[in-house]
């Protein structure tokens, strides 16, 4: 079998090791989806998944609500400006790390870690910052006029995820570069509709519609009539519009596996499957969303794992 080739790293310090931990352990707390595929990765390939889920996670709990009062997550403050001053401070000690990997590191478990996997693996900062610049927006925007509009929100806060985690799994050789990274986004986008639709009503709850307006219009709903959660036939058309368009971004990005290093094209797999298995619950009753949050079991879960592990061809 052909592996991903080995890349020039830094030494495991006794610092390091223990940041690898508690980024494993936050992984394997908070990513109830994830986890699954990121355990199949090899090594050390996992840990840096899991690096940079812990990293994203602490970014997505800068702009949510609070956890505890650690480095990592925000006051009980809710004034977006005091998030948004928040997550800045994050991104200029990102910044600096990415800059002199050799200077001081802040005081946080996670930032040795992420230290490491960024000095070994080719990372582009873009993403990261694509990502800080969705976490912000999300602080004050919660409508969006056009689907153009919902895919730039999309992009930002999911498929820079998968284009950093496709860096970490590596391109085969000699496949087209381009083309590989907009399978990448394409998954992202997929994930996120996916993500944007089970969480209707819990969205709804808080004020915030993540599908287009315009096509709200179209297909006879008003804003207030979505965030009462109440079925119509409209509501039934609308949603499954939404759905089609969630698998059509499933079918543009179904190449993706084949132009990774086979060692890590089940981690990919094993987390598509996951998320399209939720969009196949929503699918059979596009109603379920509003009352229920749809989830699949963890014997389910297994299952895909086990399928991703003997999987041969994709």
């Amino acid at each position: 079998m052909l592996d991903s080739p080995a890349q020039q790293q830094p030494a495991v310090t006794p610092e390091v090791e223990q940041s690898f931990a508690h980024c494993h352990h936050v992984s394997k707390t908070r990513a109830k989806n994830f986890y699954y595929g990121m355990k199949l990765t090899p090594e050390p390939k996992r840990s840096a998944l899991y690096t940079i889920y812990a990293f994203m996670r602490a970014c997505d709990d800068l702009a949510d609500e609070p956890l505890d009062e650690s480095p990592h997550t925000p006051t009980s403050d809710p004034r977006p400006e005091v998030r948004r001053e928040r997550i800045n401070v994050f991104r200029e000690q990102m910044q600096k790390i990415v800059d002199n990997p050799h200077a001081p590191l802040p005081d946080d478990p996670s930032w040795p870690a992420f230290n490491y996997v960024m000095q070994t693996y080719n990372i582009d900062p873009a993403y990261l910052h694509s990502m800080l610049d969705g976490q912000i927006a999300d602080l004050t925007q919660h409508r969006y006029e056009t689907f153009d509009d919902l895919y730039n929100y999309c992009y930002n806060v999911a498929s820079t995820v998968g284009l950093t985690c496709t860096a970490i799994w590596g391109f085969l050789p000699h496949t087209d570069m381009c083309e590989n990274l907009k399978l990448a986004e394409y998954r992202g986008i997929a994930l996120q509709l996916t993500n944007i639709l089970r969480d209707l009503a819990e969205d709804a709850e808080r004020d915030r519609i993540y599908l287009p307006l315009d096509e709200l219009n179209e297909y006879g709903l008003t804003e207030d009539a979505l965030l009462s959660l109440v079925p119509s036939p409209e509501y039934d058309r609308f949603m499954n519009f939404q759905i089609e368009r969630a698998y059509d971004y499933y079918n543009k990005a179904v190449d993706l596996e084949t132009k990774l290093y086979p060692d890590c094209r089940g981690t990919c797999w094993a987390m598509m499957r996951i998320y399209r298995g939720l969009l196949d619950q929503i699918a059979v009753n596009p109603r379920r969303v509003l009352t229920d949050r749809v989830r699949l079991s963890t014997p389910s879960k297994l299952t895909i794992m086990l399928a991703a592990k003997f999987k041969k061809k994709y």
